[in-house]
Order: structure tokens, then sequence, then C-alpha cells
């Protein structure tokens, strides 16, 4: 073993253990600060990603966890800057806590990138994958509040994800992003169409889904014979062929 080899295992033995007392809530918040501020202080890649591992474990000391969140969310921008970036989106593609470390790289690079990095990692957790759910929904809340073409036609196919909580956030992106000029809107209006005739769908999602053709107020008239048996509770096509509440 090289000299370089024993100094590399040494100092990942160190980032260990300082992550270890970072990320123990049953420390002392004075530990925790302590190994927080020595994993800065390393300045390594190796010490950035531990120190990302911070921002998505969340302690029941609400207080105390969103300072220490916000200690590492500014380390990472004002200490380690750029050489955060790919830690960052690493953590952002592999795990399932990821908003606050969305939050981090929106201050490192420009929208265009962010909304790449929040897409490509969309897509690559199916509509119907258990073990992605609560990162698809922080994806998703996210791209909400970003306006970029690529957003609407890229989340539409998630209405038809098998959770909840999923279809409820990309109908309110659909809502705010869909309109008629806009790549996606067909799809969306479609898609939408298809939550309605969804014999598995909860009461609450065909809901959500009625009030989104509601809001961006679709034409259905050529659909009302085919929708009749489908149209949820508390909704209505009126006579101008748009839903309507009643």
């Amino acid at each position: 073993m090289g000299l370089f080899d024993l100094f590399s295992r040494k100092s990942r033995g160190r980032i260990d253990k300082l992550a270890g007392r970072m990320l123990n809530e049953h420390h002392q918040a004075q530990v925790r600060q302590e190994s927080l501020e020595e994993l800065a202080s390393i300045d390594t890649p190796e010490a950035a990603e531990a120190l990302i591992r911070r921002l998505g474990v969340n302690f029941r000391d609400t207080i105390v966890n969103e300072q220490e969140k916000r200690w590492v969310s500014d380390t990472l921008v004002e200490k380690f800057g750029d050489r955060a970036v790919e830690p960052l989106i690493a953590f952002i593609r592999a795990e399932q806590s990821i908003s606050a470390a969305i939050r981090v790289l929106a201050r490192l690079v420009g929208k265009e990138r962010l909304v790449e990095v929040l897409l490509s990692t969309l897509q690559s957790h199916a509509p119907q994958d258990h073990r992605t759910i609560s990162a698809r929904v922080q994806i998703v809340d996210a791209l909400a509040d970003l306006d970029d073409p690529r957003i609407l036609p890229a989340v539409v196919p998630y209405l038809a994800d098998h959770d909840d909580d999923v279809r409820i956030k990309v109908c309110e992106v659909v809502e705010t992003k869909s309109k008629p000029e806009a790549e996606g809107h067909q799809a969306a209006i479609e898609g939408l169409v298809g939550v309605l005739k969804d014999a598995t769908a909860s009461s609450r999602i065909r809901r959500r889904a009625a009030e989104t053709l509601r809001v961006l107020g679709v034409e259905l008239s050529e659909r009302a014979a085919d929708l009749a048996e489908w149209i949820p509770e508390g909704y209505a096509i009126g006579d101008d062929g748009r839903l309507a509440r009643v």
C-alpha cells in the first residue's frame, strides 16, 4: 500500500467518524456542530459528500434541525461552491429526502442546469416505482416553482403515478403551466381525462383532475357522453362544454 493510499484511508476514516457524530441526533448539539465544522475544514469532495448527507436527515428537534441544515447549506455554497455541485447532483439522484439538497443546488447552478438535473432524475423514477415516491413528490414540487417549457411534457406521464400525492402535485403543475400553445398541453388534457376514467383512482384524485380541467377551461363537448359516468360528484359539464362546480 502506497503512502497516498494510506493517507486516503485515514482521511476517509476520519470523515466517516465525523459524519457518524453529525448524523446522531442523540449527541449534544455542540458535539454535532463541532463535527460539522471539522468536516468543513477538511475541504475535500468526500467531506462535502458527508455534509450533504446531513441535508437528508430530519431530527425531532425541529429548531436545531433547521439551524444545522442552514449552516450546512451556507457552508456548501460559500466554502465549497462549485465543488459541491456534482456531489449534490449525485445525492439528489440517489436519495429520497432531497428537498434541502435541491435548494442548495439551486443556489449554485443556473435554472437551465437545475431543470435538467431535476427532469433527468424524475424520469429515472418510474411512475410505478414504490421505492422513489418521496423523491418524485419533492422533485415535482421543486419543478412547480420553475419556468421552463420542458417541465410540462416531462411531468404529464406522472398523472398516472400509483401514488396519490405525486398525482396531486402533478395536477398542480399542469394547472399552472399548461397553456394551449405549450408543448405537452394536449397530452396533459388526455392525461387528466385518463385520470377521470381511471376506475382505480381515489375520489380525491378524480376530483383534483376535474378541478384542473375546470381551471384550464378545457372544452369537453365531444367527450360529454363518454365522460358522463366518470364526472366526480360536485362537477358537471355545462352548456358551454366545460366542467363547472355544482
